[in-house]
């Protein structure tokens, strides 16, 4: 089985030299995808979101190359977490330190010769790929068993909301932009019933006296 893992660099040889390093170190384990940065950020993370991938790998310095990229690769990375909550991303860099000084967990960050002389990066990507989903589906296996549950019987107050940090733990994951917090759906299934139904009750009485 193959990883998908989207590669983001506006240099042709650095994506060579990235494509050279998977196949001796990883060709077993990784289809890559390269995405060159747009003028905007927005087009770019677009693109990035659009891929459907597995992991994602920027390059820290986005402008060498192209001057018309007013961002870096720890942006784009901070934009997809936005988006997908402890997605598996990775920076790589020829100056560590600049990475490191915006406050990016120092796991993320790896220097470019690195990834060059062992697999242990890569094997990294892979471990963080396998987390990430082992998490999604043990939430979505819980889901369901409390759903059925459900169907059974009435689920306990713990469990309700279980079942709700449950959804809200698989929407932070898969896509945030349109996400309802736990607060708002509590509201829903619940106050806002109760809104409906006292509504409902006024217009029955104002039938009755007429």
């Amino acid at each position: 089985m193959k990883y998908k893992v989207v590669y983001i660099d506006e240099v042709d040889r650095e994506i060579r030299s990235f494509k050279r390093s998977v196949k001796l170190r990883a060709n077993e384990k990784f289809d890559i995808s390269v995405v060159k940065p747009k003028p905007t950020i927005e087009s770019t993370v677009s693109k990035i979101i659009n891929q459907f991938a597995d992991a994602v790998v920027a390059d820290f310095r986005l402008s060498e190359e192209a001057p018309e990229v007013h961002y870096n690769g720890s942006t784009i990375i901070e934009e997809i977490l936005k988006i997908r909550k402890d997605f598996p991303v990775f920076i790589l860099t020829s100056f560590e330190d600049d990475a490191i000084d915006k406050g990016f967990d120092v796991n993320i960050v790896y220097q470019k010769k690195d990834i060059l002389s062992n697999s242990k990066f890569f094997d990294r990507v892979v471990n963080q790929i396998k987390k990430h989903r082992v998490k999604i589906k043990n939430a979505e296996t819980r889901i369901l068993e409390l759903i059925k549950k459900r169907e059974q019987k009435q689920l306990s107050q713990q469990e309700e909301y279980e079942l709700l940090e449950l959804d809200q733990f698989i929407e932070e994951r898969l896509d945030q932009r349109g996400l309802i917090t736990k607060d708002l759906k509590t509201i829903t299934n619940s106050k806002r019933l109760k809104s409906l139904l006292d509504k409902a009750d006024k217009i029955l009485e104002e039938i009755k006296k007429k």
